[in-house]
C-alpha cells in the first residue's frame, strides 16, 4: 500500500441520507455502505464534502428532506466532535488541520430545496451549506440538468441571480449535473473558481454526466477543479470498472488541462457499485499507489489528493466575521 502523510480530500459523498437510518451508525464501522468515521480515518481522509441530495425523493418536499438530512449531519458532527471540524469559513481549513481533525463541508446537490426562493439560501448558509449545484439532472426553477437532453436550455433569470449570489456569499458553485448550455452560462457568471464535484472525461466514456473536452478546458481556464468519480458507469459505461480504467481518466484530464485541475469525487453512498479495488473510503491508499505507478509524481499526487481543492476553497469561503 502507498505510505503517505497526505490528508485526502473527497469532493462528494451522499452519506447524509444514511445518517438517519436505524441500521447505520456513522460513529462505527458499518457492514453496509461506503463511508463512516472509522473508514474515513483508516483511509487518511482529511476533508470530506457531505452532499444533501433530495431531488430523487418523491414522497415529501425537497425542503423538508434537506432540513432533515442537515439535522442528521449536525448530530453526527456533535457526537464526533473529537474527530470532525465543520468547515464554514476560510480559517476553518487551518483549524481542522492544526487540531488533527477531519474537515467536513456541507453541500446541496441540486438547488431543489430552495423551492425557487433565493431568500432560503440565507437559511441554508446559516445551517452551514458551503457548496451548491444548481440542479440534479432535471429542470428546476434555476437550471436544466443533463437529463433534459435535447430539450435542455440555459439558466433561468433566477438561476443567473443564484450564481451571482453564491459568489457574493462565499458558497462554492458546483457545476455537476448541469446541461452543457447551463454549464457554460454559469461558468461565465461565477466570480470564483468553481467545482465539478463528481464526473469524468466524456472522451473516454460517453456518459451524459461526464465533461467534454470543451467543458474541461473552460473549467480549467476559470481555475476550477473536477473531482473524478468512482462510479463505474462514468468510467466505462458499464456496471464494472477497474482501478486502472479509473486512472485512465486521471491521465487523460491531466494531459488535456493539467494536474492542477484534478481531485477526487468518489460519490460514495450515492452509487451501488464502485471501482474494483476501492470498495470504500478506507481504500484511498490503493488509489494513491495506483496514481504513482502510472507515472504521477508525488507532488502531483499531493495536488490531486488535497491541494487543488484547498486552493479553490480558500478562494470561495469567506472569512469569519469579527465578534
Amino acid at each position: 500500500m502507498f505510505a503517505t502523510d497526505l490528508r485526502i480530500t473527497d469532493c462528494h459523498c451522499d452519506t447524509t441520507w444514511r445518517m438517519g437510518k436505524n441500521d447505520y451508525d456513522f460513529s462505527r464501522r458499518n457492514s453496509t455502505g461506503h463511508l463512516d468515521l472509522p473508514r474515513l480515518l483508516e483511509g487518511g481522509v482529511g476533508l470530506q464534502f457531505f452532499a444533501v441530495c433530495t431531488a430523487p425523493l418523491k414522497e415529501r418536499s425537497c425542503l423538508h428532506a434537506a432540513l432533515q438530512q442537515i439535522g442528521h449531519y449536525h448530530r453526527a458532527l456533535a457526537l464526533n466532535s473529537h474527530h470532525l471540524h465543520n468547515l464554514e469559513h476560510e480559517e476553518d481549513l487551518a483549524a481542522a488541520e492544526q487540531k488533527g481533525k477531519i474537515g467536513t463541508l456541507l453541500a446541496l446537490e441540486g438547488a431543489e430545496p430552495l423551492e425557487g426562493s433565493l431568500e432560503l439560501l440565507e437559511i441554508f448558509y446559516i445551517l452551514g451549506v458551503r457548496a451548491l449545484s444548481l440542479t440534479w439532472n432535471h429542470r428546476n426553477h434555476f437550471a436544466d440538468g443533463v437529463g433534459e437532453k435535447l430539450a435542455a436550455g440555459g439558466l433561468t433569470r433566477a438561476g443567473r441571480k443564484l450564481v451571482q449570489e453564491l459568489s457574493r456569499k462565499g458558497i462554492m458553485l458546483d457545476l455537476a449535473h448541469l446541461a452543457p448550455r447551463c454549464f457554460f452560462e454559469a461558468l461565465e457568471l461565477t466570480e470564483r473558481p468553481p467545482l465539478v464535484s463528481h464526473a469524468n472525461a466524456r472522451e473516454l466514456c460517453d456518459h451524459p454526466r461526464n465533461l467534454s473536452d470543451k467543458q474541461l478546458k473552460a473549467l480549467a481556464a476559470r481555475g476550477g477543479v473536477i473531482g473524478m468519480s468512482f462510479c463505474p458507469y462514468f468510467i466505462t459505461g458499464e456496471a464494472e470498472a477497474s482501478l486502472e480504467q479509473l486512472i485512465d481518466h486521471f491521465i487523460y484530464v491531466a494531459a488535456l488541462v493539467g494536474v492542477e485541475h484534478l481531485a477526487f469525487g468518489s460519490d460514495f453512498d450515492g452509487i451501488e457499485k464502485t471501482v474494483t479495488g476501492i470498495p470504500d473510503a478506507a481504500a484511498y491508499p490503493a488509489l494513491l499507489e495506483a496514481l504513482c505507478k502510472r507515472g504521477f509524481h508525488s507532488h502531483e499526487v499531493e495536488l490531486i489528493a488535497r491541494s487543488n481543492v484547498e486552493r479553490i476553497l480558500r478562494e470561495n469561503l469567506g472569512k469569519r466575521a469579527p465578534p
